[in-house]
């Protein structure tokens, strides 16, 4: 292994949670792919529901934005608001390094910085964390 990879391996064993990978990213990659699947499903029931011709008629058939997988995803969306928070009190009574942690990542939405310094080549990480 990398001497990189071996520091943010001692460093996530030192502070007690994982800052590495993904993590260095957002602080809750699952909780925030979970719901984007299921908006992506909402989105997937509104196309389906569209007219045949949408978007290229001139035809008054309307798109219909509000159906029943709308419920679902606002649901699992407060279901997961409330479970994050729930871990972050935990976490954050647990380990006293989580609360630095907490101002350096974001807890769903990664920082726009963050993406383009991945995507242009400019990330590395320096003691586990994505510059």
């Amino acid at each position: 292994k990398s001497i990189m990879a071996k520091s943010a391996e001692n460093k996530d064993l030192v502070d007690g949670f994982c800052q590495s990978g993904l993590f260095a990213i957002v602080r809750k990659p699952n909780y925030a792919a979970e719901q984007l699947i299921w908006i992506s499903y909402y989105f997937f029931s509104v196309a389906a529901s569209a007219p045949a011709t949408w978007p290229h008629s001139q035809s008054q058939g309307t798109v219909l934005w509000v159906n029943w997988s709308m419920g679902g995803f606002i649901l699992l969306c407060l279901l997961f608001q409330g479970s994050g928070w729930l871990t972050e009190q935990i976490s954050t009574s647990k380990y006293p390094a989580y609360r630095n942690y907490q101002r350096r990542v974001p807890l769903y939405m990664p920082k726009i910085t963050t993406l383009w310094n991945l995507l242009v080549g400019n990330g590395h990480e320096k003691g586990g964390k994505v510059q």
